[in-house]
């Protein structure tokens, strides 16, 4: 019974989720700075959905962890992230304020679908774990909760506001690292300094600032990772905070590759921010 009602809540919330965002595109042609009906039917939606996982865990606990892979729900949140990074381009580009030039098409689709994916990302997440009460779940259920809400804010203002949405590409920093603490196992530095690696390249740009602060604060991002590494004793795995960032810009440069050489035109463009 804890699977059939596990993946019976994951099916019909990510149904939910994309039968909201396929009724606000048909009702909605333009960003409103008040919520509207879809918006607060979206938001009570996921209400109701945590309520009923909720129920689901103390009863019968498992949620579909039980049947997928770890790495199945850590793949698609971080899929969503590195879409994230794609969709933002026109603002902030994809390396140090450079890199805002992308494939017409791909655009085009991130823009259109993006909200499936990222739905289906965040449901599929969600029923993977139980509503457990560790301190990596509670900080787990609140980034996914926010991250829930900002569906729910389609085509509203706020929903692309560019400094809400730089929070919740930074929050996985908190919730990375403290998830990788309490699990005794040594990379929380990796998941600390990877993330905010990512920031420094790509993300820090959203902010209109001027190039001597940028440098300042990449400085200061690498003499902290050098001393936290130095002084954990773990100065020779100081190569590992590359990881990420190198799966995170490989993946992303894989979609623009594939969006460029599989896309009639195969241009290059400038999207409005």
């Amino acid at each position: 019974m804890a699977r059939v009602t596990a993946w019976l809540g994951y099916c019909l919330h990510n149904l939910f989720s994309w039968v909201m965002i396929w009724l606000a595109k048909r009702r909605y042609e333009h960003f409103s700075s008040r919520m509207r009906g879809l918006n607060w039917c979206f938001l009570a939606g996921h209400i109701l959905f945590f309520i009923a996982h909720y129920i689901q865990t103390h009863i019968w606990y498992d949620g579909l962890a039980s049947d997928v892979p770890e790495v199945t729900a850590l793949g698609s949140v971080a899929l969503m992230l590195i879409v994230v990074l794609l969709l933002e381009t026109p603002r902030r580009g994809l390396f140090w304020g450079h890199g805002k030039r992308l494939p017409k098409q791909m655009w085009i689709t991130l823009k259109k679908y993006h909200g499936y994916l990222f739905t289906w990302a965040l449901t599929y997440t969600f029923w993977y774990h139980p509503t457990a009460s560790s301190p990596g779940h509670l900080i787990g259920f609140f980034y996914l909760l926010i991250l829930l809400w900002q569906s729910a804010l389609i085509f509203h203002e706020f929903h692309r506001n560019r400094y809400w949405i730089i929070l919740l590409e930074i929050m996985v920093i908190p919730h990375a690292v403290i998830v990788a603490y309490y699990q005794g196992n040594q990379l929380w530095p990796m998941f600390l300094f990877g993330f905010s690696m990512v920031f420094v390249i790509t993300q820090m740009h959203t902010f209109k600032m001027i190039p001597i602060l940028k440098i300042s604060i990449a400085i200061s991002f690498a003499l902290v990772a050098v001393g936290t590494y130095s002084y954990l004793g773990r100065l020779e795995q100081l190569h590992e905070i590359m990881r990420i960032p190198l799966l995170d810009y490989s993946i992303a440069g894989l979609i623009i590759l594939a969006f460029f050489f599989f896309s009639p035109g195969r241009r290059p463009q400038i999207p409005a921010s």
